[in-house]
């Protein structure tokens, strides 16, 4: 069996003397994990780093092996990615979330491409955030566990959606509301807009990752046995990072 991809490096570990088992976030075949032989040779060492963006070509005898992968590097960003706080953030969740979470070798071309557009933006931080908290909607969806943003869960209406059930995940609207608001979650406008007008602002961020940070820890973390405490302490400081530098 042979395939040929591109995918975006998550992780690396020490396999034998000389080799490593990668794994990848791919464009066509979902998350993969595979054997590099060779991995910490001078000429392949500064490729295999998380972030960076690689041909692959996979082989095995049969589909459901673990194989092994030879890699060429298409786009180098972890040397930029480290010299930016944030994004080394940003890059340590994707890369965390991606490989604790998603099934093996289910296709997620709509998340590779919103991670790819992600680690790349070279905008300014609330861009940035904003493009994050889409991220982290996308992984929702693709997991089976996405928001219902489209209407009021108890009018029906478009209009005025304002909040968010913590039980459902389904929008509310600020009529729909009233004398309920404090057990409720805000809903950002920017998750909203259907005119393509993003209002973003640093409430309405941390507004957007309390949102999606609620649902992750209420979805995610029972489905499967493993200790998120690092991986939401890090996100804890993505958001501390907005409130102490905006």
């Amino acid at each position: 069996m042979r395939w040929e991809d591109e995918g975006l490096l998550l992780s690396v570990r020490k396999y034998g003397e000389t080799s490593a088992l990668i794994e990848l976030l791919t464009r066509s075949h979902g998350k993969r994990a595979g054997l590099l032989r060779g991995a910490f040779k001078k000429n392949i060492r500064p490729i295999i780093q998380p972030g960076n963006q690689l041909q692959l070509r996979w082989s095995s005898r049969l589909e459901q092996s673990l194989g092994q992968f030879k890699v060429e590097l298409l786009r180098s960003r972890f040397h930029l990615i480290s010299r930016n706080k944030e994004k080394i953030h940003l890059l340590n969740l994707v890369c965390t979330f991606c490989s604790a979470y998603l099934p093996e070798r289910d296709s997620v071309n709509n998340l590779y491409q919103r991670t790819i557009y992600l680690l790349d933006s070279e905008k300014e931080l609330l861009v940035n955030l904003l493009c994050y908290i889409k991220w982290e909607m996308t992984l929702l969806k693709d997991l089976g566990f996405g928001l219902d943003l489209r209407k009021c869960v108890v009018t029906g209406s478009s209009d005025c959606l304002s909040f968010v059930s913590p039980k459902s995940g389904c929008a509310v609207s600020r009529q729909a509301a009233k004398g309920w608001e404090d057990r409720l979650l805000i809903l950002p406008d920017f998750l909203t807009n259907k005119d393509g007008k993003e209002n973003i602002s640093p409430k309405g961020i941390e507004d957007g990752l309390l949102l999606t940070g609620y649902f992750l820890k209420k979805w995610l973390s029972p489905v499967k046995s493993y200790n998120s405490e690092p991986l939401f302490d890090t996100r804890d400081r993505l958001l501390n990072y907005l409130r102490s530098n905006l």
